[in-house]
Formats: structure tokens, sequence, C-alpha cells
């Protein structure tokens, strides 16, 4: 009975682990400045950032980056295979970023990216909400000028 159990449990914990160890082999190839560079790009692309944001952003990143690699990496080096750890430098480093983005992007800006990661409150969905629409309503109006 307890054997079931272990099995059940481990089966899809290695499946897991197998699955982001390869997933990280895959992105060993990227440097973290790589990784940064293509995320401020597409940053610029979906938040349609100006020139001085990118800047900033790239700049946020290229640090951030740079030291959550780091300190992940000394996690690794030091023997640690506990998954938690590595997920508590990651979020450690995303709220850094975060907290940056929010000086840097403008409200609307920052509610776009709030949503693209998944963070949106319920409130601040309704404010974007409203706000598209009026958005919507303002594109049309242009088109017909």
């Amino acid at each position: 009975m307890t054997r079931n159990i272990v099995l059940r449990t481990l089966l899809p914990c290695l499946a897991v682990i197998t699955a982001v160890s390869a997933h990280a082999q895959n992105d060993e190839a990227k440097t973290p400045e790589e990784v940064a560079f293509e995320e401020s790009e597409r940053l610029e692309r979906l938040l349609k950032l100006e020139p001085h944001q990118t800047f900033f952003v790239d700049s946020i990143l290229q640090h951030d980056m740079r030291g959550m690699h780091n300190e992940l990496q000394a996690l690794q080096m030091s023997g640690t295979q506990e998954y938690t750890a590595y997920l508590q430098v990651r979020e450690k480093w995303t709220a850094r970023m975060d907290s940056a983005y929010k000086k840097v992007l403008s409200y609307d800006q920052w509610l776009l990216y709030r949503r693209m990661c998944g963070k949106l409150s319920k409130e601040e969905a309704k404010i974007l909400k409203a706000k598209e629409k009026v958005w919507k309503k303002e594109k049309k109006e242009a088109r017909r000028n």
C-alpha cells in the first residue's frame, strides 16, 4: 500500500524534473544577456515602449537576469536539489524586476504587463477592460476621420 503511494507521488515528480532539466539544457545556449535583450525587445513591441523606457527596461533586465543567473548557479554548485529553493530565487528576482518596471512603465503599460504575466487582480482587470473599450472606440473614430 505505501509502496503504491510512494510510486504514485514519485513518478509525476520525476517526470517534472526530467522536463525541467531538458528545458534548461535547451536554454543553456543563451546567456542571461541574450535572454534579457530578447525579453526587452518583446516588451518594447507588446507594450509599445518609448525609447527611454526601452533603455531602462533593458538595463533592468541585463542587471537582474545576470543576478538571478549567478544566484541560481551558486545554488546548483552547492548541490541544492530542492525545487523550492530555485523557485524562491526566481520569485525574488522577478519581484525586483516588477518593482523596477512599475517605476518605468505608465499605468496603462503596467496593467498590460501585469495581464501578460497573469498577475492582474480582478479590480485591475475591470479597469483595463474599460480602458481597452475607450481605446477601441478612439481607434474606430480615428479610422473614420
